[in-house]
């Protein structure tokens, strides 16, 4: 990935397309798609379509979840002749790789604190 560290991570077999995909709720692909926009800086359904050789209803299911989370951002392209597009742009990965690591210490966090809870009967 263009600009991108080693997405590995030092343990285990996880990258960050996993870590990603558990935190964000997104499935792998989804993930795949954030990080391929990324590297595109801006594209179309169209552009992945051919990029993923997925049908076009697949990646605008992706595109959709991933604004959801906030990870893809949609802009309007009017056509001059009538009609328009849409173009999606990545959140910028410094942004996302924040909030991953702040969700990642909350989820964390409060997994301590219910393992403190736990009593032995």
């Amino acid at each position: 990935m263009k600009n991108l560290p080693n997405l590995k991570a030092p343990f285990r077999d996880m990258s960050i397309e996993d870590i990603m995909s558990c935190m964000f709720g997104l499935r792998k692909f989804e993930t795949e798609t954030y990080f391929k926009v990324v590297n595109k800086g801006t594209i179309t359904v169209n552009d992945l379509v051919d990029d993923f050789n997925k049908d076009r209803s697949t990646i605008q299911r992706a595109l959709q979840n991933l604004a959801i989370a906030g990870l893809i951002y949609r802009d309007q392209k009017n056509i001059k002749n009538g009609g328009y597009y849409y173009i999606y742009r990545a959140a910028p990965f410094e942004e996302v790789k924040e909030t991953t690591k702040a969700s990642v210490k909350k989820w964390a966090d409060s997994m301590v604190d219910w393992i403190d809870e736990l009593k032995a009967d």
